[in-house]
């Protein structure tokens, strides 16, 4: 609150008759019965009715945003209000007094207001110059006036100029003689808390201001509040142009939005930078009103708010977004954010990179806007398919299948997807899509997190072939054979198994005469011609030395079984072309089959090991069936 002095400013001397309604009002009286008029007390005026003056009309609803005009009560005419506005004012010479409308908000105190030195109350409202504490206290005693319809209404109230000591607030009804509410703060000794006198905090710095221009933009007036906010003493900016105190960079702007209101002869708002006296600037919103050529005033008012506080909280969020955005694109990761449309809002430079190989590689133009994009229209935010069409269809059909789960049900999830870039490389991605939740608890989007495991799928895949086939034959290995067997024998549906268990002649000689490496070549093959001679849907192991196993799935029985025994007997007795010459070989060959039990993988190998030796027994190179 930033008192000062009302009108002239003069206190006038007790001793002198303010010409006042109040000297009128008792002058009607009969000069006999004329008693000496006390000023009345104001607290029961604040619940008193009254009845309308005889020939007077109810003012009309306030066009400022202000409620209904206060009723008329029983026991309460207007004068009876303004003797007692009258009293208090002249009782209080060190008041702080204000006109207001019927929205709240701080208007000019109307002449016909008898004063006797009070401070006027300047400002945006009266309740802004309140401690916050005491703010309820303000608004209580505002609806008793305004919605209650009571005359005047009073109680205590702490200021930000003081708020050490209680202020005592009143509130009186003077709209039908004055047109205004009057807000009337009294000072008192009264400490607002027991352990005295606190320092008292400076009065806050105003927000709101107002200057009046002609129409060559040259300063008429200016209230207190803009002297304060930008250091200016009045003599310094009256009969000025002040079009350099706007920032270089807003000058055209404000040109612009003076011109315009010219023109339209309509309110026109620009947000600029004004510069303090000390050097400084302060980010305003500023609304000119063309008052011009008007029969009671030739002038543009300026009103200014002080948004500095917002632009600083701007400035700071968009570097927090520049850091974000930096951050994100130096990531190893890629990053994209969808909305619930399954639009790309963000995507960092890193995830180009993993699925298009390039910042830029793959993307149609306009599509992204460069390495790192964001959008706030759907008209510039693309669907995930356009921005991932590098995905396999598996891939992306894994993918949109998880990112469906936590847009509908907000549950995380984390998800493999093969990608093939140009020209065809392949590339293996771990998608770990999380669910972006509103303060109401709904998904309001997701974000997800890109990261190539190509090497690493690679690594495993190589674990894995290794830990299943055998490095030479590239058959499976033992322990992948046998397990295979475990799980068709496991099978709950009514097929039958079969194995085939193969054991080569004549190989101990080839490793003896001609050496390992030969004896390599003859495995080798050997894998070849077992799994060409097996069916499609069979497969084959290496049990270890020159001993194979092929499974034989789903087989009708043991005559089938025996057909592809015979098949495999018939493509290995024959003659090995190695690269150290021909090789003669044979092979022992043993059949087993589940026959309608359930045997384990080592019982039905047992089988056709036994079948085996017996094969190798005939010496005739002719495959033996096990026997039940």
């Amino acid at each position: 609150m930033s008192p000062s002095p009302a009108r002239s400013g003069r206190r006038v001397p007790a001793t002198v008759d303010a010409p006042s309604r109040h000297a009128a009002a008792t002058s009607k009286q009969p000069a006999a019965e004329q008693p000496d008029v006390e000023p009345p007390d104001v607290e029961p005026l604040a619940g008193e009715a009254r009845e309308p003056t005889a020939g007077h009309k109810p003012t009309a609803p306030s066009s400022n945003g202000g409620s209904e005009a206060r009723k008329p009560i029983e026991g309460f005419d207007d004068e009876s209000v303004e003797l007692a506005a009258e009293a208090l004012l002249r009782e209080h010479p060190d008041a702080m007094v204000c006109g207001l409308a019927g929205n709240g908000l701080i208007v000019p105190l109307p002449g016909s207001v008898p004063l006797w030195g009070q401070s006027a109350i300047e400002g945006r409202a009266l309740i802004d110059s309140v401690l916050a504490a005491d703010r309820k206290t303000v608004l209580e005693l505002w609806r008793r006036v305004l919605l209650n319809g009571e005359p005047a209404s009073q109680g205590n109230v702490r200021l930000l100029s003081k708020p050490s000591h209680w202020m005592t607030l009143h509130f009186i009804d003077t709209r039908d003689t004055h047109g205004v509410l009057l807000g009337v703060v009294i000072p008192s000794d009264e400490l607002a808390q027991d352990e005295g006198e606190e320092d008292e905090l400076p009065p806050a710095a105003p927000r709101f201001s107002t200057l009046i221009e002609d129409e060559h933009a040259k300063v008429v007036e200016v209230d207190d509040a803009f002297t304060q906010m930008f250091g200016y003493t009045r003599e310094e900016l009256v009969g000025k142009a002040v079009l350099d105190q706007i920032h270089p960079d807003d000058q055209g702007r404000a040109v612009e939005g003076w011109l315009a209101m010219l023109s339209t002869r309509r309110a026109q708002q620009t947000r600029l930078r004004r510069r303090r006296k000390s050097g400084g600037w302060i980010w305003v919103d500023t609304t000119l009103h063309n008052f011009l050529n008007q029969p009671d005033a030739n002038h543009v008012l300026i009103e200014i708010i002080d948004i500095s506080a917002e632009m600083a909280a701007q400035e700071a969020l968009q570097e927090r977004e520049e850091l974000l955005r930096r951050l994100t694109d130096g990531m190893p990761v890629g990053l994209f954010q969808l909305d619930t449309d399954r639009k790309v809002v963000y995507n960092n430079a890193r995830l180009l990179d993993i699925v298009h190989g390039s910042p830029y590689a793959g993307t149609a133009e306009g599509e992204l806007a460069g390495p790192s994009h964001s959008a706030s229209g759907d008209a510039h935010c693309p669907p995930a398919r356009a921005l991932l069409t590098t995905l396999t269809e598996e891939g992306m059909a894994a993918f949109e299948a998880a990112l469906a789960r936590v847009l509908d049900e907000g549950v995380d999830q984390d998800v493999e997807v093969d990608l093939v870039l140009p020209p065809v490389t392949w590339r293996r991605a771990l998608m770990s899509i999380r669910a972006l939740l509103r303060p109401s608890g709904e998904v309001g989007g997701a974000i997800t997190c890109v990261l190539d495991i190509t090497d690493s799928a690679r690594a495993r895949r190589e674990l894995e072939k290794r830990a299943t086939f055998d490095a030479l034959t590239r058959c499976l290995n033992r322990q992948s054979i046998l397990g295979g067997l475990q799980h068709e024998l496991e099978r709950e549906d009514e097929t039958n198994t079969a194995v085939v268990y193969v054991d080569l002649d004549k190989f101990k000689p080839v490793n003896d005469t001609l050496g390992h490496a030969a004896g390599d070549e003859v495995l080798v093959q050997v894998a070849d011609q077992l799994r060409i001679a097996s069916r499609s849907d069979d497969a084959v192991g290496r049990l270890g030395g020159d001993e194979f196993l092929v499974l034989l799935r789903s087989i009708p029985g043991p005559d089938a079984a025996m057909q592809v025994a015979q098949r495999i007997c018939d493509s290995l007795c024959t003659t090995f072309q190695l690269s150290n010459g021909p090789v003669e070989l044979s092979a022992s060959i043993g059949v087993a089959w589940t026959n309608g039990g359930t045997p384990t993988a080592d019982e039905l190998v047992k089988r056709a090991d036994a079948a085996m030796y017996e094969s190798k027994e005939h010496r005739d190179g002719q495959p033996v069936l096990a026997g039940d």
